[in-house]
């Protein structure tokens, strides 16, 4: 498996573990609304900029960037289907602020993906 291979094999670990964890059981009470929102928008910072490091030109990144304020507005409407969550605009706000975090840093930060596969051991000649 190549490295850009294992890059999206974990990328896409990232979105079902997004949707385990925002459909699954709810957190305790004792947390704090405001941890929980650094929690999405962490969580939404990672992802965008996970994904940003596959695909690098400014139309791809808007496109991930879409799809990830699409699956956090589909995970907010699911939780309103489920006995233990309701779903919170102010989450999707957050997701929303995390992502555009996320592109940013892809943006301004060297890729990751190309570092790795510059300074991985090199498969040929077997």
């Amino acid at each position: 498996m190549n490295i850009r291979s294992l890059w999206l094999v974990v990328g896409w670990l990232g979105v079902v573990a997004a949707l385990v964890f925002s459909l699954g059981p709810a957190t305790p009470e004792g947390t704090g609304q405001h941890v929980d929102k650094l929690v999405h928008l962490a969580g939404y910072a990672a992802l965008m900029y996970w994904w940003g490091q596959l695909y690098v030109n400014f139309a791809q990144r808007v496109r991930v960037g879409a799809a990830l304020i699409l699956l956090g507005i589909v995970i907010e409407w699911l939780q309103g289907l489920t006995p233990t969550r309701d779903p919170d605009a102010w989450d999707v706000l957050a997701n929303t602020t995390g992502i555009l975090l996320g592109g940013w840093f892809a943006y301004r930060s060297a890729n990751l993906l190309q570092l790795c596969a510059r300074h991985a051991p090199s498969s040929r000649g077997k």
